[in-house]
């Protein structure tokens, strides 16, 4: 593994939803609702298979 890149820690807090539209410009992020990891990419894979034109994945909180 290169040095510098740790896998994700399955409890580790800090995540939220982010999403694209596939077929328009259209991206974001959902902030409402933070997560661990192991949250963030169940309910990811979820809203991904009950949508057709949308994609959603786990992403880390945007530090301001």
């Amino acid at each position: 593994m290169p040095a510098g890149i740790e896998p994700h820690r399955p409890d580790e807090p800090g995540y939220i939803i982010a999403w694209r539209h596939k077929r328009e410009f259209r991206a974001g992020r959902n902030t409402d609702q933070v997560m661990t990891y192991r949250e963030a990419v169940r309910k990811a894979e979820e809203l991904t298979e009950n949508s057709e034109d949308t994609v959603y994945w786990a992403e880390a909180l945007p530090e301001s």
